[in-house]
């Protein structure tokens, strides 16, 4: 069983049933693009690290494997695409990957399973929506595409750009497409899709049916690379479970859980509820949390964590609520938990999941005449306009807290879209292009850092010591493995937080260039901060003239260079 295209438009004809692009795909990874990029920051410790060996969570030596761009190397040739002025590859684009060493000769052939002498097969999985109509009308509304025909031409821009400037070591991508046959939370078919792919014989997976693990451990079972938007914020457990073959986006839920425990007990503990209804305001803050959960209990550890950070500092929680993603049940189970919050006294909700359960605990908190403050801790694209907007408006004017995605910027100067234009001559085709170009830009890049040597090991050795990237207010600052940003090996991506709070007056384009009412506010004109920088004082929430809505040009300091474009 195959049922897959190629990009040279071989196929499988696939039936009227799975011609859809994933639902919950197209949504929860713009997390790295919206707003923003990406920037290469050399300092001393990503110049360490780069020599360091990092060999925990399995696989590899720890070492680079191969020689990336150093300014005082005068004798290396970096290649044709090299731009020696930034030490970047010449794509006007801030997350372009660092020069790599020029390379000609014996690439190795069969370095390993999918890759050959002349070509490294890469698998895009596509789903079905018409399995879960519930999360695909949800995200319908949110304005998102959900043409499988416009995502799959969008992605073959991009991948079309990378060929022609990244150096894959003679090799070639070879690109095939695979149709679901069920949606992101049927166990059964993911394990028999991620099996039918991995006797395809592919190096890696990108997406995938990612609301149960069976996907992705049976993947990386069968040794196959799961990366893109193959599993969402993914547990350390888990990580180390399947390593070299799991790799997530953004921070770990570990991590993320540690930003909202900071916030919690530096910036609001034992102080009033300032920000809520008037059925709240000003009393003394009574803390509950609802937390989204797995079946299995998959973020049962990282949740513990978060508890255990708020009782070191004293702080109680009156309500533990656990959820798991039912849109089915979701306002019955909505009705349950706000009476609950609301029966035990809580001024201040700390919300850890999902971007659509607060669509129906707001629309149920309205109902229940019941108005908290909404603390946005550890999330998957809640810190985001797209979903924001489908809130209970007078509900979500009482919402602040984490921003784990970048700061807005206009959809004309987002690099994700004007980076397609200039390659292609023309806009992306999908909207979700943000969603699309993170999903294949941690793939395209290691290959590149990799080098010629193409293994599971050396593969993560070459994410583990690339460079640290970010740090400003649209670039959220990213790494993995040992740069000294927290403690022993880095498995998560994002590594600092916004803070912000929810305008429900703002107007300006969304995420993907939906113009309406209703945008995060970002503090400190989009500052960022590390776990142990984040503020003990007010940082502005709920204060416009220390805000910022949307960058609406891209700040002179973090443009990219100009290049010819190579569009006809």
């Amino acid at each position: 069983m195959e049922p897959t295209q190629t990009r040279s438009g071989g196929s499988n004809k696939p039936s009227a049933a799975k011609r859809y692009g994933p639902v919950i795909a197209i949504v929860v990874v713009v997390a790295l693009i919206v707003g923003g990029f990406l920037l290469f920051k050399k300092d001393d410790k990503s110049k360490k690290a780069a020599t360091a060996t990092t060999s925990a969570n399995g696989g590899g030596t720890g070492k680079a494997p191969w020689l990336l761009f150093d300014k005082a190397d005068i004798k290396t040739d970096w290649g044709p695409n090299c731009d020696k002025s930034t030490g970047k590859i010449k794509i006007p684009w801030t997350y372009a990957a660092p020069c790599a060493k020029a390379f000609s000769g014996d690439n190795g052939g069969a370095t390993a399973d999918g890759v050959t002498k002349d070509a490294i097969k890469i698998v895009v999985y596509q789903g079905d929506p018409a399995k879960n109509p519930l999360q695909a009308a949800s995200v319908s509304k949110a304005g998102a595409d959900v043409s499988p025909a416009t995502a799959r031409a969008t992605y073959e821009g991009y991948f079309k750009m990378f060929e022609k400037y990244y150096n894959f070591y003679g090799r070639k991508l070879d690109i095939k497409y695979f149709f679901g046959s069920g949606g992101p939370m049927d166990e059964v078919t993911a394990r028999a899709d991620a099996n039918a792919i991995a006797d395809m014989h592919p190096f890696a997976v990108i997406s995938g049916p990612n609301q149960t693990p069976v996907w992705a451990e049976t993947l990386t079972a069968r040794k196959v690379f799961c990366l893109g938007n193959c599993s969402l914020a993914v547990p350390t457990k888990t990580i180390e479970a399947n390593a070299p073959y799991l790799m997530g986006y953004g921070p770990t839920p570990e991590q993320a859980g540690l930003m909202t425990a900071k916030l919690v007990t530096s910036e609001l503990a034992g102080k009033n509820a300032v920000y809520g209804g008037d059925d709240v305001k000003n009393k003394k803050r009574v803390f509950g949390i609802t937390h989204y959960d797995t079946v299995d209990g998959q973020q049962r550890d990282a949740y513990a964590i978060l508890r255990s950070e708020l009782t070191k500092k004293n702080v109680k929680i009156a309500a533990d609520l656990p959820f798991q993603l039912d849109l089915g049940r979701g306002q019955e189970n909505a009705r349950t938990q706000i009476a609950k919050l609301k029966e035990a006294g809580v001024t201040t909700v700390i919300y850890t999941g999902d971007p659509l359960t607060p669509g129906n605990l707001t629309k149920e908190a309205t109902a229940q005449n019941y108005f908290p403050e909404w603390v946005i801790g550890s999330n998957v694209l809640v810190d985001i306009a797209v979903f924001g907007r489908t809130y209970d408006q007078e509900q979500w004017k009482h919402a602040f807290g984490l921003a784990l995605t970048g700061s807005r910027v206009n959809q004309d100067s987002n690099p994700a879209y004007t980076v397609y234009q200039w390659f292609n001559g023309v806009r992306p085709p999908d909207n979700t292009y943000g969603v699309i170009l993170a999903d294949l830009a941690q793939l395209v890049t290691g290959l590149h850092e990799t080098g010629p040597n193409l293994t599971p090991g050396t593969f993560k050795d070459a994410i583990f010591n690339a460079p640290v990237a970010g740090g400003t207010p649209i670039a959220p600052r990213t790494s993995r493995g040992s740069h000294g940003l927290w403690p022993g090996t880095d498995l998560g991506g994002t590594d600092d937080t916004g803070l912000i709070w929810w305008d429900p007056k703002a107007r300006g384009e969304n995420e993907i260039g939906v113009v309406g009412d209703g945008l995060y506010q970002y503090t400190q004109m989009g500052k960022r901060w590390a776990l142990a920088d984040i503020p003990a004082t007010d940082p502005g929430f709920f204060d416009p003239s220390k805000s910022v809505t949307i960058f609406t040009t891209v700040p002179k300091a973090f443009q990219t260079p100009k290049y010819p474009s190579p569009a006809k």
